[in-house]
């Protein structure tokens, strides 16, 4: 089975990689077939057990994937191409359903897709009016999409969509505390995503600040613990966290001495304070991420993964005794570039 996600488009290499991860999470037998700019398509093993609810656990988990498609056909980017391509798939809408067609350019393309859709349309009614086949834009039985690149179609049915709506309800400036500079819960989910996360790991955040990560982690089945040196956003993040109905620990503390056994957690996700703005009660930035580094590696257990977020590269990960398995940059402006960076001990 082939699956494509059309990619939000938001960060260069984090949606594919958010992707990639919950994949391995989940344990999905999965090859790469093709990674380009916001598509990514993926070979599903056969013997995948639960195929089917497949598309819609990913939907709830992924934070920067618009759709999942099962993918119907790949072809050159030409009309006479795609509209043989469908007439060949033999598209067979069942007695009395509806369906719609949705195109969308992810890369400069000379087709028009209002102009696409109109023709991948009527090829569908015309071969499937017989069975009574209705169009139906809005709450479609059947819906068809085409994602159009420099040089190719992609052509499938949707089988689940992100709902991009919760995310944008959990903003920061929409919830019960708000403090300038807390992270946006896509980003939040995204980077919870990168962690491999399974249902009851324990993840900890020893910055929580707002308890943004937080949030994220516990709505897809995380026991959460957070941490922060300020009563004051500790006093804050239990008003966010209390908020969704899951449970969740709230400590007052130093990220640079965990109150945490050794191994006692599974993952560590967090978004340390930086820049000049930040309220640091350390010697520095750099030996705050340096001290803290150190207490994560002694915390989570063998094997276990963490992901942060710096504004300056961490060049000692591997001598406190991590692996760097992935770094995504993010250029927030001319003087600032954001580094995620996720670590295995």
């Amino acid at each position: 089975m082939l699956l494509a996600f059309e990619l939000s488009g938001e960060h260069e290499t984090l949606p594919a990689g958010e992707i990639l991860a919950c994949m391995r999470s989940l344990d999905i037998e999965h090859t790469v077939v093709k990674s380009e700019g916001q598509c990514l398509i993926l070979k599903i093993g056969d013997e995948t057990p639960a195929i089917s609810t497949l598309p819609a656990l990913l939907s709830a988990r992924l934070a920067m994937t618009h759709h999942i498609i099962a993918v119907i056909f790949e072809c050159r980017l030409s009309e006479s191409s795609i509209l043989g391509s469908v007439i060949d798939a033999e598209i067979a809408i069942s007695r009395g359903e509806t369906f719609s067609v949705r195109a969308r350019k992810i890369q400069q393309s000379p087709i028009t897709t209002e102009r696409m859709e109109r023709l991948i349309g009527e090829v569908i009614f015309e071969r499937n009016r017989v069975n009574g086949a209705r169009v139906n834009l809005t709450s479609p039985d059947h819906r068809f999409r085409a994602i159009l690149t420099d040089d190719s179609c992609i052509f499938g049915e949707v089988l689940a969509s992100t709902e991009r709506r919760e995310f944008e309800e959990r903003k920061p400036h929409k919830k019960a505390f708000f403090y300038p500079g807390a992270i946006s819960p896509k980003v939040a989910r995204a980077i919870v995503n990168l962690c491999e996360i399974r249902t009851g790991n324990r993840v900890l955040d020893p910055f929580c600040g707002t308890g943004g990560i937080l949030v994220e982690a516990g709505m897809i089945g995380a026991s959460v613990i957070g941490i922060d040196v300020q009563e004051s956003m500790v006093r804050g993040a239990r008003m966010n966290l209390g908020a969704h109905g899951f449970e969740y620990q709230l400590i007052c503390g130093d990220a640079c001495n965990l109150p945490l056994r050794d191994q006692s957690i599974d993952v560590v996700v967090t978004d340390p304070p930086y820049g000049r703005s930040a309220v640091v009660m350390a010697e520095s930035i750099v030996s705050l991420y340096r001290y803290a580094l150190f207490e994560m590696h002694r915390v989570i257990v063998d094997g276990g993964h963490a992901v942060v977020v710096s504004d300056f590269e961490l060049p000692w990960t591997d001598e406190i005794g991590f692996t760097t398995i992935e770094l995504h940059t993010q250029r927030v402006h001319r003087s600032l570039t954001r580094y995620i960076l996720v670590l295995e001990k």
